[in-house]
């Protein structure tokens, strides 16, 4: 099992968002693998040129980190984004990863599609994603629609799977280490069946608990803030 981590976050490995990923990937027994830190990359916007399919196809006219990280996500059997959110979307520096995605992508339109889109340039159907990441809000619900919409797009609706996390911001506090722990043996739980195969419906819903409940993490939140 060949695997890519992408780490998102401008915080690179001090974010919460990676204490959920290491979890994940102890319980899934990934020790090895490719590593993407986004924010020490140097990976420049899209320039909307289309190089990529006119005239050098398959190969970015931008000659950057990117031109590695393009070979890694084609080879990977897994890709493991983990990023905080961001204004309910990812981290600006990994949008432009994302979007230097484009040589994947041939320049033809696909036949039969909804809303339209362009065939892969090649076969990654066997490739599977996973979505870590977490947020300062409560809950998730009702916060990652942007950020679903978008890989529902880039990698397909049923390839990737997804650990969205409220209350980001406990991580980063000792005196919460007795909660969050016991949600990371969750997310643990969650990666060992990932790995076997897919997270099962009751990890899912535990990993949807919230850690407080709303008023109760809400009002230390707003007290944090004084």
């Amino acid at each position: 099992m060949k695997y890519l981590l992408i780490n998102g976050s401008p915080k690179s490995e001090n974010s919460n968002s990676m204490k959920l990923t290491r979890a994940f990937m102890e319980g899934a027994g990934w020790t090895d693998g490719d590593k993407v830190d986004v924010s020490k990359a140097n990976i420049k916007g899209c320039m909307g040129c289309y190089t990529c399919w006119l005239k050098t196809p398959g190969v970015c006219a931008i000659k950057d980190d990117m031109n590695d990280i393009f070979d890694k996500l084609v080879s990977a059997d897994v890709v493991i984004w983990s990023f905080p959110l961001y204004y309910f979307s990812v981290p600006g520096i990994l949008k432009n990863l994302i979007d230097r995605q484009l040589p994947m992508f041939t320049p033809v339109m696909s036949e039969g599609t909804k809303s339209g889109g362009h065939p892969p340039r090649f076969n990654l159907s066997k490739q599977r994603h996973i979505l870590i990441s977490t947020c300062g809000f409560w809950t998730a619900k009702g916060n990652y629609e942007g950020v679903t919409f978008m890989y529902d797009k880039s990698v397909g609706r049923r390839k990737y799977d997804a650990i969205f996390c409220g209350q980001g911001e406990l991580f980063r506090m000792p005196e919460q280490n007795d909660r969050t722990g016991k949600y990371l043996e969750i997310v643990k739980r969650a990666g060992q069946e990932f790995a076997a195969g897919g997270i099962s419906a009751d990890t899912h819903l535990a990993l949807a608990e919230p850690i407080y409940e709303q008023k109760e993490f809400e009002k230390m939140s707003n007290a944090s803030l004084k």
